[in-house]
């Protein structure tokens, strides 16, 4: 019969628990990078107010939400597919682009 003793990974559970959640942040914060980039290089572009009103938050915890927020009051229009420079759909996309494995 085979014993196992798994006191030394009881042990070491607290640093397991950490490392997890540093990658889970470290992951969460190269997503949020990249789906911001995506969406200032898939953005439609008049006079650039739309693409320099994209400020990004990564995520400071472990399973908290990043975040890409336009503050123009047009972008939900923008979003929505009002300009054929980025139809509906585009920022779906940018995400998508982003979180693909």
């Amino acid at each position: 019969m085979l014993k196992i003793d798994l006191s030394d990974l009881l042990s070491k559970t607290p640093a397991m628990k950490q490392m997890v959640e540093q990658k889970v942040v470290e992951v969460a914060y190269k997503v949020t990078l990249e789906v911001h980039a995506n969406v200032v290089a898939g953005s439609p572009v008049d006079t650039g107010a739309f693409r320099g009103a994209l400020p990004v938050e990564t995520p400071p915890q472990p399973f908290e939400n990043g975040k890409v927020e336009n503050t123009t009051p047009y972008g939900p229009q923008l979003v929505d597919g009002h300009s054929g420079q980025a139809p509906k759909g585009w920022i779906d996309n940018a995400v998508l682009a982003a979180t693909r494995l």
